[in-house]
């Protein structure tokens, strides 16, 4: 057993299993494929999963509408294989629509890259790359916006220190810090490597959102692969967010402000190698970016995802490529969760720090599940670890009267998942962090979000 894609050389006859008069280049899914039928066969995943009406061509009175309130997408580029390939098979679909019907698309398409030239040291910048984006596509009309990262902090006076008790109870107070330098220097602060990646993929996800929203585009489109999902799942449940899994793997709406945004994975039925074998048949490999970082080859020094990732790439190599597969549709039949406390005066809640659905208070569940008698002490050791446990214990109840006040005046409402990723911060020292605030969230974002295309063209 091998890798999932079987690459042919000139040297063999094999025909396409599609078209029967191609000579084949690769071997899929135990078919044969010709350059042309696989490049099909990919965009042909897409079409299945775009298929709503609103995507199709208007005529008549629905043209008209359309004129009114024009179906727009939002497309996450990250510059990766995955998201450049689903730029291409999209755009290639709105070539398709405009040859068929006379110069009319289903809808706008809205190109979103979220510079990271700097916070993952890529190896070209996206104002560099986006000449080369817009030739390599010039037959399609594309809206590009880059967005500084940075962006993501609407106000300052919203970031505040974050503290979290070993009763697993969360407090905030206001930051006596400068923080103008940016985001970047309070990822930097995190106290590893996985607690960063996971903020970051909250950063990310908010800034999509928010985008989406000003843009008044109706459907947000990832282009996370099979593979990518399933890694997804895998670290999703060792981070503490498998309440988040349901919202990874389907096709869903999200209540965003005012507005209802669908999220699709258009590319959710092709594996990583399938991605990569398009990419290289089209040639979009030039036009990736990568960072430039050197990846961490010692486990402990990996994160979460990182694991993952190599977990997938080894089972890629070895031939059991259809596992991503099977922890695909298991993925599939999880739903949301249930609201256990919705009885009552318990009602859901929001995270203040990355936003989702609070079903169930977390604190309770792990109190509930902490072991709270010690085993007999037995040497020495044992001995020294009390000693250290006690004195931790004393430098935590000088606090004092401190810490109660802000559990009660300045209480923060936190998920699990958030609890796991900054449980590993000294609650004498806090995390400072921007709290999401609804009430005021809409209008910073309509007043101050400064959004560009390719920094406004």
């Amino acid at each position: 057993m091998g890798s999932p894609i079987e690459y042919l050389d000139g040297s063999d006859s094999r025909l396409c299993s599609r078209c029967a008069t191609e000579k084949g280049v690769l071997i899929t899914r135990k078919e044969v494929f010709c350059k042309a039928c696989f490049i099909r066969f990919i965009r042909g995943k897409q079409r299945k999963q775009m298929q709503d009406e609103k995507y199709k061509v208007k005529y008549g009175k629905a043209k008209e509408l359309a004129a009114l309130n024009p179906t727009k997408i939002l497309l996450a580029l990250s510059m990766g294989i995955s998201s450049l390939v689903l730029f291409d098979v999209i755009a290639s679909l709105l070539q398709e629509q405009m040859e068929m019907h006379k110069g009319n698309t289903g809808f706008e398409l809205v190109v979103l890259n979220i510079d990271e030239y700097e916070l993952t040291s890529l190896n070209n910048s996206i104002q560099a790359v986006i000449p080369k984006l817009k030739s390599f596509f010039s037959y399609v009309d594309i809206s590009f916006k880059v967005l500084n990262i940075n962006s993501y902090i609407l106000d300052e006076t919203l970031i505040k220190r974050i503290r979290l008790y070993p009763d697993f109870h969360a407090t905030m107070t206001d930051s006596d810090k400068n923080v103008s330098s940016g985001l970047k220097d309070l990822l930097l602060s995190c106290p590893n490597k996985s607690s960063a990646e996971d903020l970051l993929t909250i950063v990310f996800d908010e800034l999509i959102l928010r985008t989406a929203y000003v843009e008044n585009c109706s459907t947000v489109v990832y282009g996370h692969n099979m593979t990518r999902i399933a890694n997804e799942i895998i670290a999703l449940t060792v981070k503490g967010r498998g309440s988040s899994i349901h919202e990874k793997v389907l096709d869903h709406v999200v209540h965003y402000q005012d507005k209802s945004i669908q999220i699709v994975y258009p590319l959710k039925d092709v594996l990583r190698a399938e991605v990569e074998a398009y990419c290289n048949l089209i040639g979009l490999s030039d036009l990736k970016l990568e960072s430039t970082k050197p990846k961490a080859t010692i486990n402990r020094n990996m994160t979460i995802r990182d694991l993952t990732t190599n977990y997938f790439n080894q089972l890629d190599a070895t031939g059991y490529a259809s596992t991503a597969s099977s922890v695909v549709k298991t993925g599939e039949k999880l739903g949301p969760p249930k609201n256990f406390e919705s009885s009552g005066s318990q009602s859901i809640t929001q995270c203040q720090v990355c936003g989702i659905d609070i079903h169930q208070n977390p604190q309770n569940w792990l109190k509930r599940i902490t072991v709270n008698e010690s085993a007999p002490l037995v040497t020495e050791e044992d001995e020294e670890y009390l000693k250290l446990y006690n004195e931790s214990k004393s430098a935590m109840a000088s606090l004092g009267e401190t810490e109660e006040s802000e559990a009660i005046t300045n209480p923060l409402g936190i998920c699990y998942g958030c609890i796991v990723t900054l449980s590993s911060i000294k609650a004498e020292d806090g995390f400072l962090w921007p709290i999401r605030n609804s009430a005021q969230e809409k209008e910073d974002i309509l007043n101050e979000y400064i959004l560009t295309e390719d920094e406004e063209e």
